[in-house]
């Protein structure tokens, strides 16, 4: 059986995509974050034999946004307290404790990331131990274990221009294989924004479809297209 996992909040306008909020306000970061969000849902909840949100903050707003925008197979659980590499260890243990066989991870801030890529994890997994999608900042888009593995995420650099390379050295240490995956991004700036909405606009790319994403920049637009000029 395989599972896929989504880490994504609860949008609060303030406290969600504060470095694309710097450009764009607010209001239109936590709205454009929240179509992020539903695309992903939309897409992912076919893509695995079981599909979990991992959400925050842990109250009954959060519960109540998830649940009424996932399907009743979907399973919506909370994070809990720690930092990025704790909050990854007890997802990947939690999973294999559940007996699933491949287990990947992705992150809420990708919402174009092409399902192509997430099909070629579960594959990947079934050849190596460890699979990771490269983000083009440094970090990853996704992560994939086959087997669990204790504190690998206990020594990575996150957020910074080494997080991957730290999670490969820290995957090597441990005696695990590694693959990477295509290169990806993440949208936490102006810049990614129009990343995004260019390749929305191309035909034939390798983008995934993000309508719920760009209603919301089209109803967002006024504020949104001044920050990307």
């Amino acid at each position: 059986m395989n599972l896929l996992g989504m880490f994504a909040r609860r949008p609060e306008p303030g406290k969600t995509k504060t470095r694309l909020a710097k450009s764009i306000g607010n209001a239109a970061a936590a709205a454009v974050y929240a179509a992020f969000v539903e695309d992903l849902i939309d897409r992912c909840e076919t893509l695995a034999d079981q599909f979990v949100v991992a959400a925050t903050p842990n109250d009954d707003l959060t519960a109540t946004w998830f649940r009424s925008r996932t399907a009743d197979s979907t399973s919506v659980e909370f994070q809990p307290d720690g930092d990025l590499g704790k909050r990854i260890e007890w997802f990947f243990q939690q999973a294999f404790e559940k007996q699933f066989g491949k287990v990947v991870l992705i992150g809420s801030d990708s919402p174009d990331l092409p399902p192509a890529i997430i099909s070629r994890a579960f594959r990947e997994l079934g050849h190596f131990d460890v699979v990771l999608s490269p983000a083009t900042d440094g970090g990853y888009v996704l992560v994939g274990l086959r087997s669990f593995s204790p504190g690998m995420f206990a020594h990575v650099n996150w957020s910074a221009a080494t997080t991957l390379l730290d999670t490969v050295r820290a995957a090597k240490e441990a005696k695990l294989s590694v693959t990477l995956l295509p290169l990806w991004y993440d949208i936490d700036l102006i810049e990614n924004l129009g990343t995004l909405i260019a390749l929305q606009s191309q035909t034939g790319s390798e983008a995934a479809d993000c309508p719920a994403t760009m209603e919301a920049i089209n109803g967002r637009w006024s504020t949104i297209e001044p920050a990307l000029k």
